[in-house]
């Protein structure tokens, strides 16, 4: 007889977890954000301002400018699959394929690939693209009070792979979700359930609509765990064909994200770097004119080419004066291009930091590509 059973990743299941949330939770899934255009416009969508219906592409928190850029972040982070999101990877059909047909040919047919789509552009043609160019997995997100493009989800099974569906629990439409999952009995292989969270765009609305977060510090939305716990009873109860998984922002936050954290500081660490049990970097930073303060971020995304080519200029100035004066090998000191600055031992710079006329900063940071700082120390 079905049960639920709690997960050691804070999450909740009835019958066994599909393959791409297996590799999911480990941390071994590539982000592959394809584009944020969608024409679904869910009230619900997390997406953040920057990145809805622009037109951008990036992979984990790596902006694409090549294919080598989608490659290399693979590598990175020892990625054994991906997880195509967005907006709507089909809204950006021919973009979507190549990236699949280029992660497989790169790392082989055993990369898992999964996709979530919306109904709105669905159609036999798009989804034979799509399983051509490799794809394993593919996840539909159906309106739950509209029905009209539900039976979509029967052109999916035409073709050898994976079906699902991956929906937010909104706690007031419990009865009408039940009506979906009545409708994917022996339709799909899994249902995805996912606690329904606050993001800053769409706080405003959900206030109005009465949806407010379960504690302080929580994105979870109140009373979607508990509408989850109802959901999986029913499929319980009416003995639906496919296993559901609940997964929790706790899931997303702390082991998903948490992981696949710990996966890419372990491959990209600098040999001076310190690693922690949550897989942030501690490390020391020398700057020379761009230092960080408000609205560095930023300043530093935007840098244009000729400022970025002067700071790496006198940045290797400065090395070549440090390395003869402290016996520092190329192992103990390096230039950060992206940021850019130069990084050496966090323990080092405490040690010699006043004997370097140049800003200097103990910094804790993501083991992420851009770096994404935590807290910066100034010496």
């Amino acid at each position: 007889m079905r049960a639920i059973l709690k997960t050691k990743h804070h999450s909740w299941r009835v019958g066994p977890l599909t393959e791409g949330c297996k590799r999911c939770v480990r941390g071994e899934k590539l982000v592959v954000f394809v584009t944020g255009v969608c024409p679904a416009r869910c009230f619900y969508c997390p997406i953040s301002e920057e990145k809805k219906q622009r037109d951008l592409i990036y992979v984990n928190e790596r902006k694409v400018e090549s294919d080598e850029d989608v490659l290399q972040e693979a590598r990175d982070s020892r990625a054994t699959g991906a997880g195509f999101t967005g907006g709507d990877p089909l809204a950006r059909l021919d973009r979507t394929c190549r990236y699949i047909s280029l992660l497989k040919k790169e790392f082989g047919k055993e990369f898992h690939i999964h996709l979530y789509t919306p109904f709105n552009l669905v159609t036999e043609e798009r989804l034979k693209r799509l399983h051509d160019a490799g794809l394993d997995e593919i996840r539909f997100h159906p309106n739950i009070e509209d029905r009209k493009w539900w039976d979509r989800i029967d052109i999916a099974r035409a073709f050898d792979w994976d079906v699902g569906v991956e929906i937010p629990v909104l706690p007031d439409k419990v009865e009408e979700t039940k009506k979906l999952l009545l409708f994917l009995d022996r339709r799909i292989d899994f249902l995805n359930l996912n606690e329904l969270e606050i993001s800053d765009l769409n706080e405003p609305f959900f206030e109005k609509l009465g949806y407010h977060t379960k504690a302080y510090g929580s994105y979870g939305v109140q009373g979607s765990d508990d509408a989850a716990q109802r959901l999986m009873r029913f499929a319980i109860g009416k003995k639906l064909s496919f296993p559901v998984h609940y997964c929790t922002c706790t899931l997303k936050d702390l082991v998903q994200m948490g992981n696949r954290l710990k996966r890419r500081a372990a491959n990209t660490k600098l040999p001076f770097d310190v690693v922690d049990d949550e897989g942030l970097v501690h490390r020391g930073a020398i700057y020379a004119n761009l230092v960080p303060g408000f609205g560095y971020e930023k300043i530093i995304e935007h840098l244009d080419d000729e400022t970025r080519l002067k700071e790496i200029k006198e940045l290797e100035l400065i090395t070549k004066e440090l390395q003869p004066r402290f016996k520092l090998t190329d192992n103990g000191i390096r230039l950060d291009g992206h940021k850019p600055r130069l990084l050496v031992g966090a323990e080092w710079l405490a040690k010699h930091h006043a004997s370097i006329n140049h800003p200097c900063a103990l910094v804790t940071e993501y083991p992420t590509w851009d770096s994404f700082p935590i807290e910066i120390e100034f010496l």
